[in-house]
């Protein structure tokens, strides 16, 4: 039987080393198989077949969490334990125990997303990692404990790890290098895949590159161009993450494939060998200076996997079966770090012959539509002058083209409005300029035709775009008046007029010798002040009095402090807590007796609760029932019996007993 610890190897590697060995027995097995023939051959395809369709099924639960850190460490060396898991998990819960290391920080949460170039298909990844920074104090050896974790509503537990700490240096370098393990991040599984310095492996530059392309190195000022980089690949790739940016000094850069989850592949033949390409970032830049202007590389970094070799001893005839790339699954993953390649453009000035006086710096195609909403209106009505241009080019760097009302107008700022669309052909959209005017007197009046002007790279020509000319009629209002619009001209509001109509029919007058100032009421109302503050200050003072009288808030409370404790012991009897609820009732007769008379607990007695109820001239029966109901309380705690029973007589007695009582102290 072959045993396998949960920390030496991973349940895909567990599966894979076993398919392994059933493929190598019944090889075997059917080369002893004297005249087999073709059907031996058949057989061994079909067995292979079955076994590559059951390690396909399995590898299709892929959600793994696994722990990994060092295996030897020195005492008060600083190391890190990452649990990490291959989806978005919840719930994190971390070891139970850390065998005794000192936990300086964590958990510290990280994720991270992957492209992955496999066999000519791309996948993507994710990986949530949850690291410690753990500190070892005394020599031995460690144990860490499961980790935990939900995803998709299945809990997964992670690995137990075993840690050894050493006293010296020398030590660990020296067993390091016996047992073969290498101590980094991978933990145990990097011990594990490392190979044999006869077996190094190295990608090349013609195996796995990155491209940048653009549609043109010599546009004009102004000109959008689009910038590719893109990824060739003849290995399987992944995580790939970008490491420098490359700058764009001297243009304005727009990102087009934006948070586009998926990514777009195809398969391209250069120089007889096939490459999977994949763009992986595209932007759309327009020049803003003429002259020549370089972009920087782009740099990144990615892990490949590099296939390696099965040793032959020169004597097994299968060997160069099982190293054929189909079978051989023996892969090593090295880091490699992707340069793109530098471009240069030569950014050509904008022709001046031709150029008209309104352009604005506007490069591309463009279309042009205009519209007003009246031609007739009222004075101090509002009108509102459309213009849209639409097409593609720097529609997001153009401005407002410039209109002149009648000096009869009010005007304002036009409000603007975008709606811009970004494709892998790069930047296209529609901006939208909606001017108010609003007319103050009556009469005819003509808004001149407003132009726009652009330039077309295609054509190399400047194009001229206005609108007609407009007549607007504006009739005399009812009255004139001020009005307002907001800033952001959602609306238009009348303020007020100028001229008001004379007031007609009876008015209410006095005598103008009559003053209220003098008068018996203008005194009174100028002393009444005074007074409420007076008064306010003498009852502040008496609510003081009241409260620093103790024993006085003790008795008004009393009855609220024991309708608490009452309430409490009505939970505790739901509980079933019997201790508890004789303790509440308890505490509440002999604390209502206690804020009642002022006295300390520690005072009372059965025959001092008698005295002081009969000296405030309680009835005879009130004192009586209170008193029978302190003696059922201590006489429950230890009779046996029905306990439900007992519990609600007794709450029952304790609160008639204090309403009783309450009614004879007032």
């Amino acid at each position: 039987m072959l045993l396998i610890g949960k920390n030496d190897m991973t349940s895909d590697a567990l599966v894979q080393y076993l398919l392994r060995k059933a493929e190598w027995k019944l090889s075997l097995f059917l080369n002893e198989i004297k005249g087999f023939g073709t059907m031996r051959k058949r057989g061994i395809s079909i067995i292979f077949l079955v076994l590559l369709t059951i390690q396909g099924v399995w590898a299709g639960n892929n959600i793994s969490f696994t722990a990994s850190a060092r295996r030897q460490v020195l005492v008060g060396q600083q190391f890190q334990v990452l649990f990490e898991v291959n989806a978005n998990g919840r719930s994190f819960t971390p070891p139970a125990d850390f065998g005794g290391l000192e936990i300086l920080s964590g958990p510290n949460t990280s994720s991270s997303s992957s492209i992955q170039f496999i066999n000519g298909k791309m996948s993507q990844s994710y990986t949530m990692t949850y690291s410690y920074i753990v500190m070892a104090t005394k020599p031995g050896d460690v144990t860490i404990g499961p980790a935990s974790i939900r995803v998709k509503g299945r809990r997964y537990t992670s690995n137990t790890l075993k840690i050894k700490v050493l006293k010296d240096n020398s030590s660990v370098v020296q067993k390091a290098h016996s047992s073969g393990a290498v101590p980094n991040r991978g933990g145990a599984t990097a011990a594990r895949r490392t190979q044999p310095a006869s077996s190094t492996a190295t990608a090349s530059s013609k195996d796995v590159f990155v491209k940048a392309t653009a549609n043109n190195t010599r546009p004009y000022l102004g000109q959008q161009v689009v910038v590719t980089y893109r990824i060739y690949t003849r290995v399987p790739v992944s995580n790939l993450s970008i490491n420098k940016v490359a700058s764009f000094k001297g243009f304005w850069s727009k990102d087009l494939l934006g948070d586009k989850s998926t990514v777009q592949q195809h398969s391209e033949t250069i120089n007889g060998k096939q490459y999977v390409v994949a763009v992986i970032r595209k932007l759309a830049l327009i020049p803003q200076q003429s002259g020549k202007l370089t972009i920087d590389p782009m740099e990144l970094n990615c892990a490949v996997q590099v296939r390696i070799k099965n040793r032959s001893n020169g004597s097994d005839p299968f060997d160069a079966f099982f190293n054929d790339p189909f079978f051989n699954q023996n892969v090593r993953t090295v880091q490699k770090k992707l340069v793109s390649n530098a471009l240069t453009f030569k950014v050509r000035p904008l022709p001046e012959k031709g150029k008209p006086a309104c352009f604005k710096g506007a490069v591309g195609n463009f279309s042009f539509k205009n519209s007003v909403d009246k031609t007739n209106l009222t004075a101090n009505d509002a009108l509102t002058l459309e213009i849209s241009i639409s097409g593609s080019g720097n529609i997001e760097l153009t401005g407002a083209p410039q209109v002149k009302f009648p000096s009869d107008f009010e005007t304002y700022d036009p409000k603007i409005s975008s709606k811009i669309n970004t494709s892998v052909n790069g930047v296209s959209g529609t901006k939208k300029f909606d001017y108010l005017a609003i007319p103050r007197t009556a009469g005819d009046f003509i808004i001149k035709p407003v132009k726009f002007c652009y330039f077309n790279p295609k054509d190399r020509r400047y194009h001229v775009f206005q609108t007609k000319t407009y007549h607007i009629h504006v009739k005399k209002g009812k009255g004139t008046g001020v009005v307002y619009a907001a800033p952001d001209q959602q609306g238009i509001h009348f303020l007020g007029k100028d001229i008001r109509h004379i007031k007609e029919g009876p008015f209410d007058l006095q005598p103008m010798s009559n003053f209220f100032f003098g008068t018996t009421l203008y005194y009174v109302l100028l002393a009444l002040p005074v007074v409420l503050l007076l008064l306010l200050l003498l009852l502040w003072n008496l609510f003081q009095k009241r409260r620093a009288n103790v024993s006085l808030v003790k008795n008004r409370k009393a009855q609220k402090v024991a309708r608490g404790r009452l309430t409490k012991a009505q939970k505790m009897k739901k509980q079933g807590d019997d201790r508890a609820f004789y303790d509440e009732i308890a505490q509440a007769l002999w604390g209502y007796i206690s804020d009642k008379f002022n006295l300390q607990k520690a005072n009372l007695s059965m025959d001092t609760v008698k005295e002081l109820l009969e000296q405030k001239q309680v009835d005879t029966e009130t004192i009586q029932a209170f008193m029978d109901t302190l003696n059922s309380i201590e006489y429950a705690r230890f009779a046996p019996g029905d306990t439900k029973g007992k519990m609600e007589n007794i709450y029952t007695e304790a609160l008639h007993a204090i309403m009783h009582a309450e009614k004879s102290l007032k």
